[in-house]
């Protein structure tokens, strides 16, 4: 009898693990910011919904910036997502959440960019001598300012080691993978980005054969070391080639030049 009442006396006393307190919450802290992330994307999706438009035949996601300029109450909505991005911290998600809140962030200053300085011809613009404005700290990450190049090469593509990152980020340019109309969700992350990768190395933009050869986006020179876990760019890229793409680019067996197009992504221009 005194032991079996001497047990349980021990147990109020003892620890609660992480996994256990959790699980006694209903969630964990990572499973919370995930949550908070997910409840702010909403807004991102109106927006990206609304905004992004298909461009046939070349398959290119075009933004309408004039009329994202001209709305009041959707220009109000994208300063309110990015504000609510700031109070989250991804360091507490897990991986997949991660990757998705960053892409969005990055996607969602560069529409701001655009939209407030609109209009432009191309995002180099927003620096001197066509330097773009990707090194301004311009964003809060965990009350700190950071810029989107500190959200693309020091935290994805240093902390994530994937050659899939590339197709999440947009830049507001022709040549760049679309912007998706939806936001990125870690719970979809991988086939959303199996289709953008698709999408992309499919269409002229990534790919395309010319009389002197193959000529692929500059992405793949810029970042060549990223592919290295697919095998390097061309099998990387074969990987995700269609039946037809793939035959040709066979036939071809090297890359002979890149190509970039920075004119703006817009509705209106093109």
């Amino acid at each position: 009898m005194l032991k079996s009442l001497f047990l349980p006396i021990i147990f109020l006393f003892l620890p609660l693990n992480n996994n256990l307190a959790s699980n006694l919450n209903g969630y964990n802290k990572a499973e919370a910011q995930s949550f908070k992330n997910s409840s702010a994307d909403s807004d991102w999706d109106l927006i990206l919904n609304r905004y992004v438009i298909k461009s046939e035949p070349d398959g290119v996601n075009l933004f309408n910036y004039s009329a994202l300029s001209k709305s009041s109450d959707d220009w109000v909505l994208l300063n309110n997502y990015l504000t609510s991005l700031e109070g989250i911290d991804p360091n507490l998600m897990l991986k997949n959440e991660a990757i998705a809140y960053y892409a969005n962030l990055y996607n969602a200053v560069t529409v701001k960019l655009i939209t407030e300085n609109y209009p432009i011809k191309s995002i180099r613009k927003l620096g001197p001598f066509n330097s773009g404005p990707w090194k301004r700290k311009i964003i809060k990450l965990n009350g700190e300012l950071v810029s989107l190049d500190d959200i693309e090469h020091k935290i994805l593509r240093s902390k994530y080691l994937s050659p899939y990152i590339h197709y999440m980020l947009n830049c507001a340019s022709i040549s760049c993978p679309n912007l998706q109309k939806k936001a990125w969700k870690g719970e979809t992350l991988k086939s959303d980005q199996q289709r953008a990768v698709s999408e992309y190395i499919n269409s002229s933009r990534g790919v395309a054969l010319k009389k002197d050869g193959l000529q692929v986006s500059s992405i793949y020179k810029w970042f060549k070391g990223d592919f290295k876990s697919d095998g390097g760019v061309l099998d990387h890229i074969l990987k995700h080639a269609n039946k037809d793409l793939k035959n040709a680019i066979k036939k071809v067996e090297k890359i002979k030049s890149y190509n970039y197009d920075w004119t703006l992504n817009d509705v209106t221009v093109n």
